[in-house]
């Protein structure tokens, strides 16, 4: 009997990326269309996810609906370290014990295992599933034990195996799967790259807590002036989730707003962000990749490690 692959996309903002892979790799694709609630205060989000237990409920009914209907056998996930994607994996473990799972690494994550933490996460998840029936966390990178995990690069494979007790057969490197349609684009790729072209790729850091909203205007209307200077050329690419910032500002004339990544990578040599995972995408272009470290964002300094330079804000941008 033919095995039957299924990719589940669990957030809607990952659909239009995961389609376009799925199809390459010949994938099935199931969309369950919710999303993590993430604000800067960790109660608010518990009590938004408790709140919203009944729609989750039903997205993982429809979801075990549809692996029975189309006798699934092996099942891609487009994360796992989320609430969304602790409980559904749960629920879909329990109901197929015999499906294996593989989950596909979807962003970049400090790579730091803290006891202390993954004590007190268990503690808050089995309160939260004894009073709700549902865990109020995810798991974090790694927190899930499954048939297999796909990966960036050695730092997160390593980091599995020796800090999260991965066996080393589980883990793969295997960025191409991930990015496949990347990969393809850069293949096909006939424009010639500018080394006096950088693009800058934006995030939505405060909307997920991690900045003030007026610090995240500050440092994206600083960064822009300072590359602006530095460079012939500046592209520009918004965050899917908070697009129409730049329409407040008075951007210089030698920058340019770019609709699609692959236009920003086709052109690029050199592209920078705070720390957005697309820095990795990047990487399969070729392309530079330089991380800006901010005293005004909350995110570990262990997370620039995957890029090829750090540039610190205050010592060079707003110096």
């Amino acid at each position: 009997m033919a095995e039957i692959n299924c990719l589940i996309v669990f957030e809607s903002t990952m659909n239009k990326r995961y389609m376009e892979m799925a199809s390459i790799h010949g994938l099935d694709t199931y969309l369950v269309n919710l999303n993590n609630n993430l604000d800067a205060n960790p109660l608010v989000n518990i009590f938004y996810r408790l709140r919203t237990k009944k729609e989750l409920r039903i997205k993982v009914q429809d979801l075990i609906s549809y692996i029975e209907s189309k006798n699934i056998t092996n099942i891609y996930l487009s994360n796992a370290e989320g609430y969304v994607s602790n409980n559904i994996i749960f629920f879909l473990r329990k109901k197929f014990p015999s499906i294996k799972f593989i989950a596909l690494q979807h962003g970049l994550f400090p790579l730091i295992h803290s006891r202390y933490k993954e004590s007190l996460r268990k503690i808050i998840n089995q309160f939260g599933y004894l009073i709700s029936g549902i865990f109020v966390l995810g798991e974090g990178f790694g927190g899930i034990k499954l048939n297999k995990y796909y990966v960036y690069s050695d730092r997160e494979r390593n980091f599995l195996i020796d800090k999260k007790g991965w066996d080393m057969e589980n883990v793969e490197v295997n960025i191409r799967f991930i990015k496949a349609e990347l990969y393809n684009r850069f293949l096909k790729n006939k424009n010639i790259q500018n080394e006096k072209t950088a693009l800058f790729l934006l995030q939505g850091l405060s909307i997920v807590g991690l900045c003030s909203k007026q610090n995240e205007l500050f440092l994206i209307e600083s960064t822009i002036k300072y590359l602006s200077k530095t460079y012939k050329e500046l592209l520009i690419k918004e965050h899917p989730s908070c697009e129409g910032r730049l329409e407040t500002m008075n951007l210089p004339q030698n920058t340019k707003i770019v609709s699609s990544i692959n236009e920003g990578f086709e052109k690029s040599k050199t592209a920078y962000s705070f720390f957005s995972s697309s820095l990795i995408d990047a990487k399969v272009y070729n392309i530079k990749t330089v991380g800006i470290y901010s005293e005004r964002i909350n995110v570990d300094e262990e997370i620039y490690e995957n890029f090829d330079k750090k540039i610190n804000f205050e010592d060079i941008i707003d110096s």
